[in-house]
């Protein structure tokens, strides 16, 4: 199975929070795909933790470098032209933040490009309904 993981799925990877477990199961079971902007939100979510202090500073540094080795074990889509047109087009028909439009957009120009049905994991409700109306299947 060939699953696109937003930042918010993939943040449950390093952090616990309700739903980890079944995104680790997610993670081991097939290809894990993701955009380039997760990177830098996964680490957004690690300095807000440091900062209200559920995780320390030694904490984050370690999160931020297991982060940075599995990011080049990811098939990782960048940011390109095409990407953010098609993010501008989605936020025009879906309530989605910018960075949500950004990952829609990605895993349907991977779905675009082959045959192989994607699946989409993400874990906030307007962008998973948006990605099941342009046709992604969800876990």
């Amino acid at each position: 199975m060939i699953r696109y993981f937003d930042a918010s799925a993939l943040v449950k990877r390093y952090v616990a929070e309700p739903q980890s477990k079944t995104v680790g199961r997610l993670l081991s079971d097939g290809i894990a795909l993701t955009c380039r902007l997760t990177e830098a939100e996964i680490a957004s979510a690690f300095a807000r933790r440091q900062r209200e202090s559920s995780l320390t500073l030694s904490e984050r540094d370690q999160l931020l470098a297991v982060m940075q080795q599995d990011m080049a074990s990811l098939f990782v889509v960048e940011l390109s032209p095409e990407v953010s047109a098609l993010a501008c087009r989605l936020l025009m028909r879906y309530r989605l933040r910018a960075g949500d439009a950004l990952h829609l957009a990605s895993a349907l120009m991977l779905a675009g490009w082959s045959d192989i049905k994607i699946q989409f994991v993400g874990f906030d409700a307007a962008l998973n309904e948006a990605a099941r109306k342009e046709g992604l299947e969800l876990p």
